[in-house]
């Protein structure tokens, strides 16, 4: 009666060990993961601004910082930042090589309302990037299409407040 008690209960043992284990590698493979996104396309300094989110933000000295997405597919970044005339310039930098100064251009439509609109992406640091400018902080879903490349980010999403403080920071006036 006691061997199959010890085989029973050595096996239960060892399947829990199983089971710990592989949610502890599960836990750190995503917690990797996720970091990875900080130095994706090889940048460097993101911090973190909404984990859940995926927001990051990079402060650097000197300048006005810069907040960014990593899509889900891993295929672009969004980057968003303040002019030094308070106007919001938007990126999506894509993962793909480029000849420095090359442009790709095409014309899209996107409503049988609308005229179809000229879209480019100019290599930039050897990636292909979109740019657009708002003169307030943006609030719709930022979408746009460029041959193969194709992006769609919910800036209404986005938290812009360290953006604005620093801006207002930057201009303020000692009274």
């Amino acid at each position: 009666m006691t061997k199959p008690l010890i085989f029973i209960t050595g096996f239960i043992m060892l399947c829990v060990i199983v089971f710990a284990s592989w949610n502890t590698f599960e836990t750190l493979w995503r917690i990797n993961h996720k970091n990875n996104e900080l130095t994706f396309m090889g940048s460097s300094g993101w911090q973190w601004h909404n984990k859940s989110q995926g927001l990051q933000i990079k402060r650097v000295d000197g300048y006005l910082p810069a907040m960014r997405k990593v899509s889900d597919s891993k295929e672009y970044a969004s980057l968003i930042t303040i002019t030094e005339s308070g106007n919001y310039r938007g990126f999506v930098f894509f993962d793909q090589d480029c000849e420095e100064g090359a442009i790709v251009s095409e014309r899209v439509t996107y409503s049988a309302a609308e005229p179809p609109k000229l879209e480019v992406l100019h290599c930039l640091h050897g990636k292909l990037v979109y740019m657009k400018n708002w003169t307030t902080a943006p609030t719709e879903r930022w979408r746009g299409r460029v041959g193969d490349f194709e992006f769609d980010e919910a800036l209404n999403e986005w938290d812009f407040t360290p953006l604005q403080q620093a801006y207002l920071k930057s201009v303020a006036e000692l009274i």
